[in-house]
């Protein structure tokens, strides 16, 4: 008892004296939660509770900025599934800003000033790392600032300026993330924390993803195709879980799963115990069941090719693949029966006849009316989302929102040298993830990640093919994050970080030891 007492005691004495020094952190906190809590109650109505339990979990995130820095991304990565709820304003009440949107800029504000005010976290390394990315990133941000300038000329309605504001903010905050994660990912530690986490969030979105998929799976698979391009039925509206998400539309729901389920299945190797690798498997199982019931073939075909791809150069894997595909089948087949009175083979065959005949299958014509934008807008586009208001909406009998190919996309709203800078900005990434591969693919405790984010990366890749992801902007969010695992990895390979040594030699390693579940550093 004494011993706790003693602990409770020495906490006390450090939170003073940590207090007497980083107390700038502490007025701008309460500057900046006197502001929030203003806006809210006097100029904002927030249209649901639960959306204020989303800035609760923003502030929460902000207020433990001040005692670790670290604990603030691993929030922001668990809060990544309710990046949409929050308020919106403006004209047509377009404008919209986040619970996440505040907690990140509130950590970045929080971060800048304990850094200059705190000597001893100044110490552990740069304001913000750099990365063999910042002058692509710079360019393309500079061709998207251009781009929104010429938007709010070329579109003059109200509603679409404030839209072209609104995307032109989500790429500035998308990069803001990024580098939050490149910075304070410091060691293999907080890596391997922050891609659990992350996962994690997967594992959450597939759970209620698939709850809500259940409640209008009988009524989706028996649907007209006019009810489905309506959106009235339960395959593709929108149920209570995943409307609060923002993940009604399968394609993004979809987008969250193959993001994050590679890290599951590639984690079975590294772990040791065996309840361990049943929660992995169970997470695999669960996953690929949300994707089953999300009918998004975009998502199926980006699953299929990075877990695929990646599993070919990898004998135990094929075998894993095998055996999970035998007890997946049997598991979707069992479900599918129960709630649709239907097999699986059954019900997905229904699903493509469906959706062939729709709307939904039109990328022909979507990518024809795309491609006219982009010819007459080739340098600067017509300003990030703005593509709706000046696409050939005649040429598929309804309304575009988005150009259903995010590269084809980005040419559209932001113009040809932008999408070129993406691309370099993505096969960067993938240069980085193969140079990751090589050094830790195998090494235990980190090379699921390196795997994980690979084929995550190569999977939403391949979607973006057929959907443009950033349409719904909290799936920008995952991918940043996702972005920022491949790059900060990089980094630990080239600074000699990973592998971890496991001989204590000159290069300050150490042995690795075992835990629960992985092996890390002592």
């Amino acid at each position: 008892m004494s011993g706790i007492t003693e602990r409770v005691r020495h906490a006390f004495e450090r939170s003073e004296d940590y207090l007497g020094r980083s107390w700038p952190v502490w007025v701008l906190a309460i500057v900046m939660y006197t502001g929030v809590a203003w806006v809210l109650l006097t100029k904002i109505r927030l249209p649901d509770p639960l959306y204020l339990i989303v800035f609760v979990m923003a502030i929460t995130i902000v207020a433990i900025t001040l005692f670790k820095i670290e604990w603030a991304v691993l929030g922001l990565a668990a809060m990544i599934a309710f990046t949409r709820p929050g308020v919106s304003f403006g004209p047509g009440s377009v404008f919209h800003v986040s619970g996440f949107n505040l907690a990140l800029i509130g950590v970045w504000m929080v971060y800048i000033v304990r850094y200059a005010a705190d000597a001893e976290l100044a110490a552990k390394g740069p304001l913000v790392r750099r990365t063999e990315l910042d002058t692509i990133i710079g360019i393309f941000l500079i061709l998207a600032t251009l781009s929104m300038l010429v938007g709010l000329n070329k579109n003059w309605q109200e509603f679409a300026r404030a839209r072209v504001l609104l995307y032109w903010k989500e790429q500035i905050l998308y990069f803001a993330w990024f580098y939050l994660v490149v910075t304070m990912l410091r060691t293999p530690k907080d890596l391997r924390r922050f891609a659990i986490i992350f996962a994690t969030a997967g594992v959450f979105i597939a759970a209620v993803g698939l709850y809500n998929r259940f409640g209008g799976a009988v009524e989706a698979v028996h649907a007209t195709t006019e009810e489905l391009e309506a959106g009235v039925v339960g395959g593709r509206a929108e149920g209570a879980g995943t409307a609060f998400l923002g993940l009604g539309h399968p394609n993004f729901l979809g987008a969250f799963l193959i993001m994050s389920m590679p890290f599951w299945f590639f984690a079975v190797d590294h772990l040791k115990r065996a309840w361990h690798r049943l929660f992995a498997d169970g997470a695999i199982l669960l996953g690929f069941l949300g994707l089953l019931f999300t009918y998004s073939r975009s998502a199926w075909f980006g699953v299929v090719a990075g877990i695929g791809m990646l599993s070919l150069s990898d004998r135990r894997a094929i075998t894993r693949i095998i055996v999970f595909f035998v007890l997946f089948a049997a598991v979707a087949q069992a479900l599918s029966f129960a709630y649709t009175g239907m097999g699986a083979t059954d019900l997905v065959a229904m699903r493509f006849e469906q959706l062939n005949r729709s709307n939904y299958s039109a990328r022909p014509a979507i990518f024809a009316s795309a491609l006219e934008v982009v010819k007459d807008n080739p340098l600067t586009g017509v300003g990030p989302g703005a593509f709706s208001f000046h696409a050939d909406h005649s040429m598929v009998g309804g309304v575009l929102s988005q150009a259903h190919n995010l590269l084809l996309t980005i040419a559209a709203e932001m113009g040809i040298p932008a999408a070129i800078m993406y691309i370099i900005f993505l096969v960067a990434l993938f240069r980085m993830g193969i140079r990751n591969l090589r050094a830790v693919a195998r090494e235990p405790g980190y090379g699921f990640i390196a795997q994980g984010a690979y084929a995550g990366l190569f999977a939403i890749v391949a979607q973006t093919f057929f959907v443009h992801l950033f349409y719904h902007r909290n799936v920008g969010y995952a991918l940043y994050a996702l972005l920022g695992i491949i790059v900060a990895m990089n980094r630990m390979v080239r600074e000699g970080e990973l592998p971890v040594p496991r001989d204590g030699g000159e290069d300050g390693g150490g042995r690795l030891v075992q835990t629960d579940s992985v092996w890390v550093e002592p």
